[in-house]
């Protein structure tokens, strides 16, 4: 445990949670389902950090294993299913059923599996305190869901060239190589930096989405008389 790592793990909680309430904020004045899968996604986030923290601080327990374990796998799958509402709404209700489903199967297993509690003691137990039936459900998510969420954004930065998409998916693609070099049992601060300058790009990138939207947003002076 280290006060640099809580101090990190902190850090992306706060970013996620703040993040997931402006985007479920515009999603109630909007109702736009890439919004309302956007804020799923970000609060999973939140909580997957913020478990990540109470373990830096108290010790990783059986409990705050199994949610941290249940909340990190599907998050990027969740961000993936709002990606692809802005592609095509048919494509992201199929990907949406897809994760549904998935997550009620992966919540299951991970709460009735047996947890090893030897492997928490690890610096980042990663998928290691669970058996292999368990972790083989997490590339179900990560997978299909990278390749949606940064796929979508590379190829929209790529089409319009509007800055905010490049700083998502690259901030996402931090988030996933942090994840993947933590599967070699590197040191906490690859897989805790990489959240938290992830989530901190992405918000970024959303950020500058909406400057733009303010920018092109005609003033009441230019808006036509009705």
């Amino acid at each position: 445990m280290s006060v640099a790592g809580e101090a990190v793990s902190l850090g992306a909680t706060v970013i996620a949670l703040v993040f997931a309430v402006l985007v479920f904020r515009q999603w109630l004045s909007r109702r736009k389902p890439f919004q309302l899968a956007w804020s799923i996604g970000l609060i999973l986030y939140a909580v997957a950090a913020g478990s990540q923290f109470l373990a830096e601080a108290y010790g990783w327990t059986v409990e705050i294993y199994r949610v941290y374990y249940l909340m990190a796998a599907p998050l990027v799958a969740a961000l993936g299913v709002g990606s692809t509402f802005l592609v095509n709404r048919r494509i992201g209700l199929a990907f949406s059923l897809y994760t549904a489903v998935l997550f009620v199967g992966f919540a299951w297993v991970v709460f009735t599996a047996p947890v090893n509690v030897a492997a928490l003691m690890q610096p980042v137990p990663g998928g290691n305190g669970f058996p292999d039936s368990v972790r083989l459900w997490s590339p179900a998510f990560t997978i299909p869901g990278s390749i949606a969420l940064i796929g979508i954004a590379a190829y929209s930065y790529w089409r319009t060239r509007l800055s905010f998409n490049a700083w998502i998916a690259v901030g996402a693609l931090v988030v996933a190589a942090g994840g993947s070099l933590a599967r070699f049992n590197l040191d906490t601060w690859v897989l805790y930096l990489g959240e938290f300058v992830g989530i901190a790009l992405m918000f970024w990138g959303f950020l500058k989405s909406q400057d733009l939207v303010k920018a092109t947003r005609p003033s009441p002076e230019q808006a036509p008389s009705t």
